[in-house]
């Protein structure tokens, strides 16, 4: 796997987050020194491989956040959840991993939806 690149702009990107269909709201959500991360990924096939290598997560599905809209709910709700950093591409014991703050983050999209909208007026 290549390593993402941080210039790159995710706001724009499909998004794979990892969540629980029976439980709306259920997010994979990791510890670290740096607070609390939630794991992004580029690529459902990458998504993919994180949640077969992962035996606690047996349940969990790759769902797929296309649209603006759907990325600020997730943000928000990662807010909620305490989460600190969102961490793109993240595998175990591989670097390649890009992090960028939630608040950031949140502002970036933010900030592109009211683009979008003062395009379509």
């Amino acid at each position: 796997m290549r390593p993402h690149n941080v210039r790159m702009d995710v706001v724009d990107a499909v998004w794979h987050i990892l969540e629980n269909p029976t439980q709306p709201g259920e997010h994979v959500v990791l510890d670290s020194v740096r607070g609390k991360l939630s794991p992004v990924w580029l690529s459902e096939v990458e998504a993919e491989g994180f949640l077969s290598r992962q035996p606690g997560l047996e349940g969990m599905r790759v769902a797929e956040l296309g649209t603006p809209v759907f990325k600020e709910a997730y943000l928000l709700a990662l807010g909620r959840l305490g989460v600190a950093q969102v961490v793109f591409g993240y595998q175990p014991g591989q670097p390649q991993a890009s992090v960028l703050d939630l608040s950031q983050l949140y502002e970036r999209l933010t900030q592109r939806l009211r683009s979008d909208s003062t395009r379509i007026l």
